[in-house]
């Protein structure tokens, strides 16, 4: 069960990095969109587990605040 829970909290950090470091413009909506699925699962995860670590907590609301800045960035070019 350990695996899995570090696995979960590595996949949405992965999807993350890929879709903030993407620079082709034709991938870059899709790698935001995979990276906000990620980023909501993980916090559905982890709210339906009635726990969080807060540090862990700040860093997704961070990451969405980030897509979320990059995905209307995306839409005015």
């Amino acid at each position: 069960m350990q695996a899995t829970k570090a696995s979960n909290q590595t996949l949405w950090k992965q999807f993350f990095k890929d879709a903030i470091l993407d620079l082709d413009p034709t991938s870059a909506e899709q790698k935001l969109e995979a990276a906000k699925k990620a980023i909501e699962d993980r916090l559905r995860e982890i709210h339906a587990r009635g726990g969080i670590d807060h540090r862990e907590r700040m860093e997704l609301e961070d990451a969405q605040r980030t897509i979320l800045f990059l995905g209307k960035h995306e839409q005015q070019t």
